[in-house]
C-alpha cells in the first residue's frame, strides 16, 4: 500500500483513526449479529421441533415413516436435513419420495410421503410381491388387486433385477387387444434361466428374455393372423420370439392333397 493510501481514503477522504474505529465497530457488530442469528436458529431452543406429523398415509406405513425419519423433538428446525430424512425414510421401499415441511411458527415438522403405485404382481411359491412401473419390488402382500397382471417367477422376487421386472411390466402393458390374439392370454412365467413363457390357449409363446416387448408382440400378431396358426386348434403349436427378427414356429400341420 502506498503512503498516500494510508493517509487518504480511496475517495480522497483522510482515513482518520475515528473512521477506522467506526469501520471496525460496524464490522464487529455485523459479526456479532451473524453469530447471534446462527446461534438463535441452529443451537438455541427458540425454534425447535415440537411435533412430528405424517400426512397422506395412515397405520403401519405412517408409523414406519415417522420411525425412519428420526426427527427428535427438541432439535433446532434449521438442523433438520430434508435430504437425510428423505434418504432414511426411503429405506422403506414402499416410499417413492418424501417432502419435509417445517412450520417455524409452532415447531411442527410434517412428513409427506409419496407411495409407490403397484403395476405388477410377482408370485413365487407361497409368497406374493408387488412391483411399481420402475421395476422396484417393494412390498409383500396377501391379497393383491385382481386388476394387476401376475407373473409366476422361480427366483425370489426381491432378487430380480430392476431391468427384468421393468421388462415384465412392459410385456403386459404393451399386449395387444385380446381379439387380435384370438385366445386367452395366460399369466407369464419367468424361469430360473431368466426366460419367459406364456400361452394363448393352446399356443405356447417362447418369449425369451423380458425385453423388446412391442417388437415381439408385433411379430406374434402377424403370425397369429396366418391361417396356419390357430391358438384354438387341436394341435399344440409354439412361437419362439426370443429372437424377434428370426421367429420360429413349430406345430404347423402339413398340407395334404
Amino acid at each position: 500500500m502506498s503512503p498516500s493510501t494510508k493517509l487518504w481514503g480511496r475517495r480522497g477522504i483522510p482515513a482518520t483513526p475515528t473512521m477506522r474505529r467506526r469501520v471496525l465497530g460496524l464490522t464487529a457488530l455485523v459479526l456479532v449479529l451473524v453469530a447471534g442469528l446462527v446461534f438463535l436458529f441452529f443451537w438455541s431452543a427458540a425454534f425447535v421441533v415440537k411435533d412430528v406429523k405424517v400426512a397422506g398415509v395412515e397405520g403401519e406405513v405412517a408409523e414406519s415413516v415417522e420411525r425412519l425419519a428420526q426427527v427428535p423433538r427438541g432439535r433446532p428446525l434449521a438442523r433438520v436435513s430434508e435430504s437425510r430424512v428423505r434418504e432414511r425414510v426411503q429405506e422403506d421401499l414402499r416410499v417413492a419420495d418424501l417432502t419435509v415441511d417445517s412450520d417455524w411458527t409452532d415447531g411442527t415438522v410434517t412428513l409427506r410421503p409419496t407411495l409407490r403405485e403397484p403395476a405388477l404382481v410377482l408370485r413365487q411359491g407361497g409368497t406374493t410381491w408387488v412391483s411399481d412401473v420402475e421395476g422396484v419390488v417393494y412390498d409383500q402382500v396377501d391379497n393383491p388387486s385382481r386388476k394387476l397382471p401376475s407373473v409366476w417367477v422361480r427366483s425370489k422376487p426381491t432378487e430380480l433385477s430392476g431391468g427384468t421386472v421393468r421388462g415384465l411390466v412392459e410385456l403386459w402393458r404393451t399386449r395387444p387387444d385380446p381379439a387380435k390374439l384370438e385366445g386367452d392370454l395366460s399369466a407369464p412365467r419367468l424361469g430360473a434361466d431368466g426366460l419367459v413363457t406364456l400361452k394363448i390357449d393352446q399356443l405356447t409363446i417362447e418369449w425369451g428374455a423380458p425385453a423388446a416387448a412391442e417388437k415381439k408382440w408385433r411379430v406374434i400378431e402377424a403370425l397369429i393372423s396366418q391361417d396356419s396358426i390357430d391358438p384354438q386348434g387341436a394341435i399344440p403349436q409354439t412361437i419362439d420370439v426370443s429372437l424377434p427378427d428370426t421367429p420360429v414356429v413349430s406345430g404347423i400341420p402339413e398340407k395334404t392333397g
